[in-house]
């Protein structure tokens, strides 16, 4: 074996490594996070959470649990922001909706797309697993398969990049301007936890859609 392998398994085991110990790391965190959560701590919880979510970790346990302790704190826009992250991962979660509900009287959800996200993924994956199958297998190309897993994969890309124009208002206040400016005009005045559709982006606005459209600043809202 060369030395150009024992660098490459070296590399490789290393990885591995530093990644457990990553994970061990970041479990711990969050135990410790509950624990201050449990004992009353919220603020001391809150802190350990986000450090946790700055690593990029993507579960429902910690984005349910971080905004458990936002709401603690009276952060409900915040609250709300993470409630609903949660809920894009576990879309039946009935626990996560009655916490938004709770907080913003909204029942308007997206499980629905997300569901259908699920299940459109799903059917472009086995479609397009077959057809490499098949191409592999028989070295000839399924024209139909090609086109059906087109077919599925289009419309879920739609979809999520829908769901991707959510935002949370995460202020206690914000306006909205029937222009990109605080010398407009102000349409109307909405509270944290309050969801928004992006429709447009101007340096520092988005134009939102609600129960109503405007220009919104984009420090008061924050992407689900």
């Amino acid at each position: 074996m060369n030395i150009r392998k024992y660098i490459v398994i070296f590399l490789i085991f290393q990885s591995c490594f530093l990644y457990c110990a990553d994970l061990d790391k970041i479990n711990n965190l969050f135990e410790n996070a509950n624990t201050l959560y449990n004992e009353g701590k919220y603020l001391e919880a809150n802190y350990l959470y986000k450090d946790i979510a700055s690593s990029n970790i993507i579960s429902k346990d910690l984005y349910y649990n971080l905004a458990s302790s936002y709401a603690a704190i009276g952060s409900n826009g915040y609250a709300v922001l993470y409630y609903e992250k949660a809920l894009n991962i576990s879309p039946f979660d009935k626990e996560t909706k009655n916490m938004i509900n709770s907080i913003t009287g909204n029942n308007n959800y997206n499980s629905q797309m997300i569901i259908t996200i699920y299940i459109l993924l799903i059917l472009f994956l086995i479609s397009f697993t077959v057809f490499i199958v098949l191409l592999i297998k028989l070295r000839k190309s399924n024209k139909f398969l090609l086109i059906l897993s087109i077919v599925f994969l289009i419309p879920t890309i739609i979809i999520n990049n829908r769901i991707n124009d959510d935002y949370v208002v995460t202020v206690e206040e914000a306006n909205i301007y029937n222009g990109s400016s605080t010398k407009s005009d102000i349409v109307s005045i909405i509270h944290e936890g309050e969801k928004l559709r992006i429709l447009e982006e101007y340096t520092n606005w988005y134009y939102v859609k609600g129960n109503f459209k405007g220009w919104i600043n984009k420090s008061s809202a924050e992407k689900i």
